[in-house]
């Protein structure tokens, strides 16, 4: 492991959506214990600043704005005008640089640019010289955080807790109290939260198979009901509302009500959270919540849980029967992101039914019930 004493200043790189920065988190605290002196700071894109600025094992966080392609001529033309934006803060700024999940030569050359010392992270094919401590070749489908953990190998740190965490602090969690007061919940009410929006609407459900699971959640079991999402996700949530044919269901809207670390201190008080695979899911992991997460034809594997977590992963498909490509526009994964209401469920979703959802919510919930059981003083 290159010597604390001399290691003062460390970059490390997170790229992409919430999901795939919060599996950077494990690797964050190990870094800071190894080197609890150093100033670390986080490269990521501008959409997670909120979150990682409260993260207590970095002092800085550089962000920049998503790539808009990520092929063509445009996209290399992009990179480069971004890297010479950043090199005035990148050159000769750093002793060491590691270079997390996100294998392109844009970090590879973003760790050469700073000229630090120890550059690690994977072998980039196209610049094999802009790596000084390459990390363990993978497999396919291996997890985020074993991806992340062997580039902090490379350098000599080779344990790492998987484990999760995220830091809503009392004024986020004031704010959900206000919410949830404003709306009647009570605190004995059982309330499940729905996350219907994705970046991209081929990973998203039908708003009628949300509206028939909800009609369940509240006929069954009288659950309160809230919604979450970006505010450009209100109109989804409205396309659900509008397929609830339950009268007596109180859905609360919180699309756009809430920052990513409201969103977190919501998770606390949820008994029970259902999404599509998103960023919200690797939250509702980091809080701890009971989460039933909708996967489409990506494999599980690269986000989904390990042992002890608490995300149960619904899928109609496996691997070997999943299609490998589905976008009929070509844009799946060039760009960062793709709204078309034409595209829903196009990524595998579709073939999951409400009946498969509301098994996992049963089995689920009896599990919740029992442990409330256990917990009672005896004689109760």
């Amino acid at each position: 492991m290159p010597d604390p004493a001399s290691t003062h200043r460390i970059l490390v790189t997170a790229y992409r959506h919430i999901a795939d920065v919060l599996v950077a988190v494990p690797a964050l605290r190990a870094l800071r214990e190894a080197y609890p002196r150093a100033r670390i700071t986080l490269l990521a894109v501008d959409y997670v600043y909120d979150l990682m600025a409260a993260c207590p094992y970095l002092d800085e966080v550089i962000t920049f704005k998503d790539h808009n392609q990520r092929t063509s001529i445009w996209g290399k033309v992009e990179r480069a005008l971004l890297l010479a934006r950043l090199a005035p803060r990148l050159y000769h700024r750093f002793d060491m640089v590691l270079i997390l999940h996100a294998r392109n030569g844009f970090f590879s050359h973003v760790a050469w640019l700073t000229r630090a010392k120890v550059r690690a992270g994977y072998l980039d094919a196209s610049s094999p010289h802009t790596i000084t401590h390459a990390a363990r070749p993978i497999a396919a489908n291996v997890p985020y955080r074993e991806v992340n953990r062997r580039v902090l190998e490379a350098i000599g740190i080779p344990n790492v807790s998987p484990d999760f965490e995220l830091w809503p602090q009392p004024a986020d969690e004031a704010a959900i109290q206000a919410l949830l007061t404003e709306h009647g919940v009570s605190a004995d009410d059982l309330l499940i939260g729905l996350h219907p929006g994705s970046h991209w609407s081929c990973q998203q459900w039908s708003p009628k198979d949300w509206g028939v699971v909800a009609d369940e959640l509240v006929s069954r079991y009288g659950a309160r009901l809230v919604i979450t999402g970006t505010e450009d996700e209100r109109e989804l949530a409205n396309a659900i509302r509008d397929h609830i044919t339950v009268k007596d269901a109180h859905v609360i809207d919180l699309t756009g009500r809430t920052t990513i670390l409201q969103l977190a201190a919501l998770m606390k008080r949820l008994n029970l959270f259902i999404c599509v695979n998103s960023g919200a899911a690797q939250i509702g992991m980091a809080m701890r919540t009971p989460t039933i997460n909708l996967y489409g034809y990506e494999s599980p594997a690269w986000n989904g849980p390990t042992a002890g977590d608490s995300m149960i992963p619904v899928r109609a498909c496996d691997d070997a029967s999943s299609t490998t490509y589905w976008c009929p526009y070509n844009i799946w994964p060039k760009a960062s992101q793709c709204h078309r209401n034409e595209c829903i469920g196009l990524g595998g979703l579709s073939l999951i039914t409400p009946a498969m959802v509301l098994r996992q919510v049963e089995r689920r919930l009896q599990t919740r019930q029992a442990v409330e059981v256990s917990q009672l003083p005896v004689g109760d």
